[in-house]
């Protein structure tokens, strides 16, 4: 039994990669859309660094730094994919994060 669900970022026409969370639930969506308004204010007209300008990629790894940050070891029910469709969030389904929107 899990509580399987995934997240991607997206910025304009630009997506990450999948992050699966086997036993994350909709509290790990919730995590992941808070993260995302926090980074969005703190880096408000900041362009230098690829975080400060969004881009998905890098909001990735920071998301995983972020919720990995107090552990010695990752190992959890993490797990990326190159899209929705590679791995299993058939609890909760897949979760787009827009980063224009929120």
């Amino acid at each position: 039994m899990g509580d399987r669900v995934s997240i991607s970022f997206k910025n304009k026409d630009e997506e990450s990669v999948a992050l699966f969370n086997h036993w994350g639930g909709m509290e790990f969506v919730e995590e992941a859309t808070a993260y995302a308004k926090d980074l969005k204010q703190r880096k408000k007209g900041e362009q230098s660094m690829p975080l400060d300008r969004l881009e998905v990629g890098t909001v990735m790894v920071d998301f995983i730094r972020h919720v990995t940050r107090d552990t010695k070891e990752v190992q959890s029910s993490l797990y990326l994919g190159k899209d929705l469709r590679d791995g299993d969030n058939s609890d909760n389904g897949h979760h787009v994060i827009d980063l224009v929107a929120i």
